[in-house]
């Protein structure tokens, strides 16, 4: 490009030098013409308009014969200017001329536009030979890790990407012994910018650390494959990078370059699946069009495992949006509801841990609208998703108003929770019930104020008390205004617990984070709660990642006492 800019300025000169001196002598013999007093049939400002146009189109014809492109646009977003940037990629000098002309085809890398549209419908299968195996040692435990090579004479025709993928396993989970169904495979796309340079741009390298989280302790493995960009490499990558600086989205930028929005291959997953001898697989990922790739290759998909980040970045928020809105990407959730998180005006550290919550330096953690939402939630007799900080139980509770809870939301807590169906109440109210504490001296670590086991009486139609429906009318007749102490048998299936009268302001606990959304969403201050167990592994608690996924599988509103917290301090300070 650095030749055809200077034939372009040489071009310019030596039509423009002669053309204006031909002008120039025949204007001065026009003239010497009519100072005889001879017609001239001519005009010379005329002559040199045409001289200009003829000038300009041989320009244009001469640069695009010699192949070089003679603008690049870069796409405006709403309210912004296009800019046509002209550029010589051997020194990446810069010009941009403000214009308002739509995206046009281009020349790229000596490729015409869309040369390559035949890889994003290409769906081969490819032979993969294994080649060795060797130990992973990492931050995250050990690994192994198997190299393969993939058929060069099956190999497509992309330049671009490499033809030795890698799979990923943890030893304690081995695979290829026997033949094994309904496996977790994460599919993985190399990402050099964000797993060796630490880029904020995507999400590749949060993704790559959930998955092998998840197969350490789970089983299953990472596919490694050699596709960066979505399979347009690396050089091409940082081409698309630099568009969406000027104000493309990651789309705009690889259709701008002359590629499809995704080349990326997947023919050598089943023959690898084969060697590994995994019959069906649970596909660890948030992408439709790999489901649709893989099914169509022959592969099994038993079910889906959504890979969704904790939180957008101020770099990253757009990319994903972009995935969301145009490449139909699921699972995210609140993601892209969350603020930016920064600290004193830099972005917070990308690496943090999703494991639980803490709060920001505006005090919220989900954010504002996540208590406003959570409160409508409750106010409608919905059940929501609350969190605790990181450091206290580090425990998501489903929790809804009691007078709202009928026996199919009863017996859906039960299903996804431990079982131990709570009822946080006033001090007073359980003072006029005669619920006492259950017992003299609390050593629980966090004052849990448990009072005594309660059902409803026979009178009011409980049988055993441990039914959903039976527990159900229990925490109603709680929640009941015209309930009394004779209303209630002792011991019972469920534990009312004692909520602080400060609410969370005065103990940052689930208990006072019910009664609160309770009143705050105007209905009594009585409220079911119950902690929600983990499905990926039944013998632990739900952490913030798996809540994440189970509130948005759900369609249940999810928040944390932290953002409750600095909710109550925003409006009644603002109330004061």
């Amino acid at each position: 490009h650095s030749f055809f800019l200077r034939q372009k300025i040489l071009i310019i000169i030596c039509f423009c030098s002669q053309n204006t001196n031909t002008s120039a002598k025949t204007m001065n013999n026009c003239s010497n013409m009519r100072l005889r007093g001879e017609r001239t049939g001519y005009y010379g400002f005329n002559f040199w308009k045409i001289n200009t146009v003829l000038c300009c189109v041989l320009l244009f014809a001469s640069c695009e014969a010699f192949g070089a492109p003679v603008f690049r646009t870069a796409h405006k977003k709403p309210g912004a200017t296009v800019r046509h940037v002209l550029k010589d990629v051997s020194n990446n000098d810069v010009e941009t001329i403000d214009d308002d002309n739509p995206l046009e085809p281009r020349r790229r890398n000596g490729q015409i536009k869309g040369e390559f549209n035949h890889l994003s419908e290409d769906n081969r299968l490819v032979n993969s030979k294994y080649i060795a195996e060797s130990n992973l040692p990492t931050d995250l435990g050990m690994f192994r890790m198997r190299a393969y090579r993939n058929d060069e004479s099956d190999h497509d025709t992309n330049p671009f990407t490499g033809n030795e993928p890698v799979v990923i396993y943890a030893p304690e989970h081995p695979l290829g012994t026997t033949s094994m169904e309904n496996v977790p495979i994460r599919v993985h796309d190399q990402c050099l910018t964000s797993e060796v340079f630490g880029s904020y741009r995507c999400d590749c390298w949060d993704q790559f650390r959930m998955a092998l989280k998840y197969i350490k302790k789970n089983g299953g493995a990472l596919i490694y494959l050699q596709q960066e960009g979505r399979g347009i490499g690396l050089a091409n990558k940082i081409h698309a990078y630099s568009l969406q600086d000027g104000g493309m989205d990651t789309v705009e930028a690889n259709l701008h370059l002359g590629f499809p929005e995704d080349m990326r291959q997947y023919g050598a997953i089943p023959s690898i699946l084969k060697d590994l001898k995994v019959k069906s697989i649970k596909l660890m990922t948030n992408n439709p069009r790999k489901v649709h790739r893989l099914s169509t290759l022959g592969v099994t998909i038993e079910d889906i495992v959504p890979m969704v980040i904790d939180e957008a970045n101020p770099h990253n928020k757009e990319y994903i949006e972009t995935k969301v809105k145009r490449m139909n990407h699921q699972h995210f959730g609140n993601t892209l509801a969350k603020n930016d998180a920064f600290n004193n005006g830099i972005m917070a550290p990308k690496r943090k841990s999703t494991e639980g919550v803490l709060a920001r330096e505006d005090g919220y953690c989900f954010g504002r609208k996540s208590v406003e939402d959570a409160i409508a939630a409750v106010a409608r007799g919905e059940m929501v998703v609350v969190v605790d900080d990181m450091n206290r139980e580090n425990e998501g509770d489903l929790i809804m108003a009691s007078d709202a809870c009928t026996p199919e939301a009863m017996a859906k807590i039960i299903r996804y929770s431990s079982g131990v169906i709570c009822v946080a109440m006033e001090g007073d109210r359980m003072d006029e019930l005669d619920l006492p504490a259950m017992v003299t001296n609390n050593e629980d670590p966090k004052e849990t104020a448990f009072a005594v086991t309660v059902d409803g009486t026979k009178e009011h139609g409980i049988t055993t008390g441990i039914s959903a429906t039976d527990r159900s009318r229990t925490v109603q007749l709680l929640a009941r205004p015209s309930t009394v102490a004779k209303d209630l048998s002792r011991p019972g299936h469920i534990f009312p617990l004692r909520a602080k009268a400060g609410g969370v302001l005065e103990r940052d606990g689930h208990t006072e984070a019910t009664v609160d959304l309770s009143r705050l969403a105007r209905r009594g201050p009585c409220g079911v709660l119950c902690e929600i167990v983990s499905e990926e592994n039944p013998t632990e608690m739900a952490r913030l990642p798996e809540l994440i996924k189970f509130s948005h599988k759900q369609k249940l509103v999810l928040t944390s006492i932290v953002d409750l917290q600095q909710y109550r301090r925003d409006t009644e300070q603002n109330e004061k």
